[in-house]
């Protein structure tokens, strides 16, 4: 009957019209009277957080003795270290032109008693690697590796020809030993490479806390006469060094020792 009067079907719509109208506005009178109580209790959370966040922040930091931010870099090799049970650990937060700065200059900042202390960690690759076994993965035979961190001291040079012998020495003679030509052809990994196995970038690169913690870690044998017994390297950032005792870093990474350093003969700083 509504639908057959014309009138009555305008009217009709006007009564829905109406009420959802009323509707909408209610809605919205309901929403507009607690949004405001929302948002303040909401604010407040945020805010609260973020100053707590702050705090901690500016707490670790004073730790560290650190200037700038702390990276998850930074707290993953912090973390290995301490899991490893390096109690001489000690971290310094340099200037930012460190790397321009003689090694003279840099050991003044790290308060070490001479050069010999201040190391390197390079990542090398062996581009003749042939897996033992592909499921293995390309650093599990540490006899047989794809790539080697080598720890060297910047007053130190790598050989790389002693290198590639005291590599293949790590099998004992016999069936098992690799070929002589087998490291002759061991090359600086590229940096991208580095940063995607270490973790680490340029000039940051720390032997603990890789991301690839099977990569074999070798020290060269010289670094086990620096006196006093205690090095610097890098601690996960450019930035940041980590200074240790040597019998805790060889022990603390189940590093291999060898043979492979002789003094440079440039003894230009990089």
């Amino acid at each position: 009957w509504v639908l057959a009067n014309p009138r009555m079907r305008l009217n009709a719509s006007k009564r829905v019209c109406a009420r959802n109208a009323f509707g909408a506005q209610h809605t919205q009178t309901t929403l507009s009277s607690r949004l405001p109580f929302l948002s303040t209790a909401h604010m407040a959370s945020f805010e609260t957080i973020s100053t707590t966040q702050a705090r901690l922040n500016e707490l670790e930091k004073s730790a560290w003795g650190c200037a700038g931010d702390i990276t998850p870099e930074m707290r993953r090799a912090r973390r290995h270290v301490q899991s490893a049970g390096c109690y001489s650990s000690q971290w310094c937060w340099c200037p930012s032109h460190y790397y321009s700065l003689a090694l003279d200059e840099r050991k003044e900042i790290l308060g070490a008693h001479s050069k010999s202390q201040l190391c390197k960690a390079c990542l090398f690759e062996n581009k003749n690697y042939v897996p033992n076994d592909v499921a293995t993965g390309d650093c599990a035979d540490r006899t047989n590796s794809k790539y080697y961190l080598i720890v060297v001291q910047y007053v130190e040079s790598i050989n790389i020809k002693t290198l590639a012998s005291e590599l293949r020495g790590l099998r004992p003679p016999g069936a098992t030993r690799l070929d002589p030509n087998y490291f002759s052809d061991l090359r600086l990994a590229p940096e991208e490479v580095s940063e995607q196995l270490t973790g680490y970038g340029h000039n940051g690169v720390s032997p603990f806390g890789m991301l690839e913690a099977s990569i074999p870690i070798v020290v060269c044998k010289s670094i086990l006469s620096v006196r006093p017994k205690f090095i610097w390297m890098g601690g996960g950032h450019k930035d940041l060094k980590l200074g240790l005792a040597v019998s805790e870093f060889v022990s603390g990474v189940d590093a291999i020792v060898l043979d492979v350093s002789e003094p440079r003969t440039d003894m230009f700083d990089d």
